[in-house]
C-alpha cells in the first residue's frame, strides 16, 4: 500500500482495557467514531489513516481504515497498556511509508483540523499540543510508577515545563520516526531492564510521562507548541488560527 506525501494518522485499538476512560470498545464502528476528524480534513483534502487491530476496510472518501497486524507488540510486550501500543503502531507505519513527507499524529476521537498545517510545517522541528497545566500538577505525568530517571528529571523541571500532550504531534516524516523511535527504545530498554530485576526501570500505565520527557529532555531546542499548533485545551475558541482543536 501507497499512501499520499501529506497525511494525518491515528490509531483505534479494540478489545484492550482503557484504563483511563474505561469505555467499552468491543464492539465499535470505526468509521463512526472518527466521522467529525475525517469530516474536519475533508475539508481541505487530507488524506486520513486510521491504524486499527480490526480488519481493514473500504476507503470511504479520505478515510483509510487500515489494519495493523499487532502480534509482534503482543509478543514482545504482552503487558503493555493500549498508550503504548499506539506510539510502536504509529512509529511502524511511518517506517514502512517513506513516501510521507509531513504528518500530523492525531487522537481518533477528539481532534479536529481547524487550518492546513502542511506547508507552514519546518523541517527538523516537532510539532506538539499542550495543555493549560505544568507538568508538576498533572496526575498522568507525574506517575511514580514510570522509570526512576524520568520522575527524577519531572521532579527537577516540571513547575518550568507546561505539559505536552501526544494527541497532536505534527512534522517531517524524518523528526516523527526520530520522536517516535526514541520513545520505542526507552520502552523497550525499561522493559528488558525491569525483566531482568531492575524495579528502577518500572513502566507507568500511561504515555503522558515519557512523551514529555523525551519531547523536553531530546528535542528541546526543536520543539514547538502553543497556539499555533492547537486551541487551547478543552477551551472554546469561535476563531483561531491553530492548525488543530482538541478537545
Amino acid at each position: 500500500m501507497k499512501v499520499e506525501s501529506n497525511i494525518v494518522v491515528s490509531e483505534f485499538i479494540t478489545k484492550m482495557e482503557d484504563l483511563l476512560y474505561h469505555e467499552d470498545n468491543t464492539h465499535v464502528n470505526i468509521a463512526d467514531k472518527v466521522a467529525k476528524q475525517a469530516y474536519s480534513l475533508n475539508r481541505f483534502q487530507v488524506p486520513y489513516y486510521v491504524l486499527t487491530n480490526e480488519p481493514s476496510q473500504d476507503k470511504i472518501d479520505n478515510l483509510h481504515i487500515v489494519n495493523v497486524n499487532l502480534e509482534k507488540i503482543y509478543r514482545n510486550y504482552p503487558d503493555m497498556s493500549l498508550y503504548f501500543c499506539r506510539i510502536f503502531m504509529a512509529f511502524y507505519f511511518l517506517q514502512a511509508h517513506p513516501e510521507i513527507e509531513k504528518a500530523a499524529l492525531t487522537d481518533a476521537t477528539d481532534v479536529t483540523m481547524l487550518n492546513y498545517p502542511f506547508d507552514r510545517v519546518k523541517p527538523d522541528v516537532l510539532y506538539m499540543g499542550d495543555e493549560t497545566n505544568f507538568l508538576f500538577v498533572n496526575k498522568l505525568v507525574i506517575d511514580r510508577n514510570d522509570p526512576e530517571y524520568m520522575t527524577d528529571f519531572f521532579l527537577e523541571n516540571s513547575n518550568l515545563l507546561p505539559t505536552l500532550n501526544l494527541g497532536i504531534m505534527v512534522g517531517t516524516r524524518a523528526i516523527l520516526v526520530e520522536y517516535l523511535g526514541t520513545m520505542v527504545k526507552l520502552l523497550t530498554e525499561a522493559k528488558l531492564k525491569f525483566k531482568q530485576g531492575d524495579p528502577k526501570f518500572h513502566l507507568g500505565k500511561y504515555e503522558m510521562g515519557i512523551s514529555n520527557y523525551v519531547a523536553y529532555k531530546y528535542f528541546n531546542d526543536r520543539l514547538v507548541h502553543g497556539r499555533e499548533v492547537s486551541t487551547i485545551f478543552s477551551g472554546y475558541q469561535e476563531h483561531s488560527s491553530a492548525w488543530f482543536k482538541h478537545k
